[in-house]
């Protein structure tokens, strides 16, 4: 249905914990955390996992499981705990982000009436996110996005996206930026021209080209929209965003290769590259499909099942497990 790039709960009495609790779970926050940043997600699952029961009553516990069990593309169960979070302290801003992230995910592969209820609660958690922390620009990054993104039926408003981003500029004028852009038409010329005349710090972003590109590939026209990730492979690294849009802008071109069926070869060149640069990217699955795919496009069997096989044993991502069946 869609997907933003991955609530309100019932006000319920937080227990108190001692000293001797509260500096238990710090330390084990910390040590997830290193997990995460490792890219060990299994193993802050193993972690974390013998901790919780269906009686457990501590917020953090859960929205850490909760948060673990999305990285690992465990949706259902990330939800299901991450509401039991938000249901404990529903004052928690970090929380809601993750439900609501949870519940937009979940919204883009349900069915029509699931997704709208999936939609509902991701929209309320982002809201409730802000209110608790209006200066983070997560905050309006994630819902603007949501609101930028999904259809009206769901409770998408372009113009609520753009006031958010105006709001943003407040804070960071980059990021609200980059929402304007989120929430603009990107595929009128006019309007994108208009958007980098007002923000000269866009031109040299590589962020602009990619949302410009996705854009165009949500529309099917794959050979615009490899065009514009390549251009975005042309503007400076200047910090960490710009790398990451960058990484992603080579992901983009392996995908519309493959929707395009279009330029096989700079497919995959732009697929390895991005899979010895980001080992631990959210959609590195994703891109070892696409390059199976490209593969197979390419009648090399041999070297799409080298890759295809061992991700099907091992994702436990339902949507992708599907696309690995229909190939093997």
């Amino acid at each position: 249905m869609f997907k933003p790039t991955l609530l309100a709960g019932l006000m319920l009495p937080v227990l108190l914990m001692s000293a001797a609790s509260l500096a238990d779970t710090s330390s084990l926050t910390t040590q997830v955390k290193a997990l995460w940043q490792a890219g060990d997600m299994q193993a802050a699952q193993a972690l974390l996992s013998p901790m919780v029961t269906k009686k457990t009553k501590d917020a953090r516990l859960l929205a850490l499981l909760g948060q673990t069990e999305a990285l690992i593309n465990n949706a259902d169960k990330a939800e299901d705990l991450l509401e039991k979070a938000v249901k404990l302290d529903s004052n928690n801003a970090d929380y809601q982000h993750w439900y609501a992230t949870v519940s937009c995910n979940l919204a883009s592969s349900a069915s029509m009436f699931s997704a709208l209820g999936y939609a509902k609660r991701c929209k309320n958690a982002y809201e409730t996110a802000l209110e608790l922390a209006p200066q983070n620009p997560r905050s309006y990054i994630a819902l603007g996005s949501f609101l930028a993104q999904a259809p009206g039926i769901a409770g998408g408003d372009k113009d609520k996206a753009l006031q958010l981003a105006a709001r943003l500029k407040q804070i960071e004028p980059l990021q609200g930026a980059l929402l304007e852009l989120n929430a603009s038409d990107l595929q009128n010329d006019a309007t994108f021209n208009a958007l980098l005349a007002k923000d000269k710090l866009l031109t040299q972003r590589p962020e602009t080209y990619l949302q410009r590109g996705v854009a165009f590939s949500r529309a099917d026209e794959h050979a615009k929209a490899m065009v514009l990730f390549e251009q975005a492979l042309t503007m400076p690294a200047s910090d960490d965003e710009a790398a990451e849009a960058k990484a992603q802008a080579l992901y983009q071109i392996g995908r519309s290769a493959v929707k395009g069926k279009l330029a096989v070869d700079k497919g995959i060149a732009a697929l390895q590259q991005f899979l010895a640069q980001q080992p631990a990217a959210d959609n590195i699955d994703w891109a070892k499909l696409r390059l199976g795919q490209l593969y197979i496009a390419q009648q090399q069997q041999a070297k799409a099942e080298e890759i295809l096989k061992p991700l099907l044993a091992s994702t436990q991502d339902k949507e992708l497990k599907d696309e690995l069946q229909k190939l093997l």
